[in-house]
């Protein structure tokens, strides 16, 4: 039994907390049985301001990193050090338009290795989300799937007892994970529509000015993937549920050897083929995983 708690932080959005603890109630049922994965006992989902958003986020980055610095040999904490630092000036540059604009839904790591979703309700509002209930429906699925993807790997840790690297969000597992939470929203979005919904169709007319500003500054474009990760994740995790099956594609969440490797996610049928092996085959590429 999962008990599912939305909370708003803001004390100004009792509408909409009741809207998004409506729309949860729907769709959790529909990517259990969608993914083939558990949800975790609780899940939160917090509306929160644009400042808290940036704090919590900025508290998650560096958490992350930590967590990755120990599991690495002492005398690469001098480099570690450099890449924090760096990362989280460029993120405190971008993340007043980030949090209070652009970010639709982000899930970390909370208390007692739960999951939280942040939804920021000017950001919903900016990015058009607020406009239709299909749209919510998508992304409160997204971020949903991330709370079930994060339970099977215990927040990475799995991986990481291989590699340590697994803990950051980057390389071949950002693909599987966005991958795999935006083949479960069309899912989970067809199963209540008729037909998948996409957040990355909602009309300009729908946005704010300053959402469609935010989208050209330079300093969300120097940190921007420079791939499509939702669009090639989809790619690479559509054909692999076709071929294998989801409870089959879920092996990948307990053992990192069945992560894509950077090949793969340019040749998805390759990884539906390996997947469907008793064990890997192919030799992974160096750096592939993060």
């Amino acid at each position: 039994m999962t008990n599912l708690l939305v909370l708003d932080e803001t004390k100004r959005h009792s509408e909409l907390r009741a809207q998004v603890e409506t729309v949860l109630e729907q769709v959790a049922p529909l990517v259990r049985e969608t993914t083939r994965l558990e949800l975790p006992s609780v899940v939160n989902f917090r509306l929160i301001t644009p400042e808290q958003w940036q704090a919590d986020s900025e508290a998650d980055l560096s958490g992350l990193v930590q967590r990755f610095r120990v599991k690495r040999p002492r005398r690469h904490g001098p480099a570690i050090k450099v890449v924090q630092r760096v990362t989280l000036s460029q993120f405190r540059k971008a993340a007043p338009l980030l949090g209070g604009v652009l970010v639709m839904g982000a899930t970390t790591v909370g208390p007692a290795e739960q999951s939280i979703t942040m939804l920021v309700p000017e950001a919903l509002q900016h990015s058009g989300i607020l406009s239709s209930p299909e749209y919510l429906a998508q992304l409160i699925s997204h971020e949903l799937t991330h709370h079930a993807q994060n339970l099977a790997s215990s927040h990475r840790e799995i991986w990481a007892t291989e590699k340590p690297a697994a803990l950051l969000r980057a390389g071949t597992i950002k693909f599987l994970e966005e991958g795999h939470a935006h083949w479960t929203d069309q899912e989970v979005t067809r199963l209540l529509f008729g037909e998948p919904k996409d957040a990355g169709n909602i009309p300009a007319s729908a946005t704010s000015d300053a959402y469609q500003q935010a989208l050209k500054d330079k300093r969300i474009t120097r940190i921007g993937p420079r791939r499509d990760l939702y669009k090639e994740g989809l790619a690479l995790v559509g054909p692999a549920v076709d071929a294998v099956g989801a409870a089959t594609l879920n092996r990948v969440w307990t053992d990192l050897s069945l992560v894509p490797t950077r090949r793969e996610v340019k040749h998805p049928t390759r990884w539906a083929a390996r997947l469907d092996g008793p064990s890997p085959v192919e030799t992974r590429a160096p750096g592939s995983v993060g």
